[in-house]
């Protein structure tokens, strides 16, 4: 599979099938588009944070109950030339669908991504056109970043979203009731690999396994190549178990009604790993 990823990745970039436009946006980050390891991430140095447990995250979604053994895929952050190809890629190839939560200024320097995104019937969310921690924020100024990425987004879905991650899962209650006002749930997640850091496959596969579970949500991120390497023994680890994949909201639409705020083995365990 390594050798796959890395001859799909050479057929990428020979092709130029993802050079960004030539424009630049106003306070856009930078973008790495031919980095063999890790892209420029925006959750860089941070980690996955474990949301707050309490009344500030009341609202949230942390995963959906059911009987059945669905789980959704999830990326956040991006789109990224490199690395959301070969990540749709491995998807396709898997005939797995998968939420990307996507920041409206990657999208909106790259936005032939984007497309290929929704092109490849994979669903997008909402995760703020500049990724700022909505925590420090006034109610003005968040809901102007949720706002902003929507509408940028919505020129791809041709619909109004209605999923909504928050940078880091930092929430408080101003971010979940005007997120809710806006017509979002916020989706946080039951399982993570802490993928942002230099974590192994392995760790990564071991990591989303020890956590998966029924109706869970799984977060990883769009720029880590060691993810993308990670997927593909997910999938098929997930799979010999009897898991289903679906998007974010199959899960919400089959499920019995989400179940916010509770305790995962996930939330247990990262409290003393981060």
């Amino acid at each position: 599979m390594k050798l796959l990823l890395l001859a799909v990745a050479v057929l990428v970039l020979n092709a130029g099938a993802v050079s960004p436009f030539q424009h630049s946006v106003t306070g856009a980050t930078p973008i790495n588009a031919t980095a063999p390891d890790t892209a420029t991430s925006l959750d860089s140095g941070e980690g996955d944070v474990t949301p707050p447990q309490s009344d500030e995250s009341a609202g949230t979604i942390w995963r959906v109950h059911t009987e059945r053994k669905d789980i959704a895929l999830t990326f956040d952050d991006g789109p990224y030339p490199f690395y959301t190809p070969l990540l749709l890629h491995v998807l396709e190839r898997s005939r797995v669908p998968a939420t990307f939560f996507i920041v409206g200024r990657s999208a909106q320097e790259f936005p032939e991504l984007v497309t290929r995104i929704v092109e490849s019937g994979d669903e997008v969310g909402n995760h703020t056109f500049n990724h700022y921690t909505l925590t420090g924020l006034d109610d003005a100024e968040i809901a102007t970043q949720i706002q902003s990425d929507g509408a940028f987004l919505e020129r791809f879905t041709g619909k109004p979203l209605t999923l909504f991650r928050p940078p880091h899962g930092r929430v408080n209650r101003h971010v979940v009731d005007i997120a809710s006002e806006l017509g979002y749930h916020t989706i946080l997640w039951s399982a993570a690999a802490n993928d942002v850091k230099d974590v192994p496959p392995d760790v990564i596969v071991s990591r989303i396994m020890n956590e998966a579970g029924p109706g869970g949500i799984i977060l990883l991120h769009s720029g880590q190549y060691r993810t993308i390497e990670a997927l593909p023994q997910i999938i098929d680890d997930l799979r010999a178990e009897g898991y289903t994949f679906v998007t974010m909201s199959k899960l919400l639409e089959d499920g019995d009604n989400p179940r916010p705020d509770i305790e995962t083995p996930m939330l247990r365990k990262r409290k003393g790993r981060d």
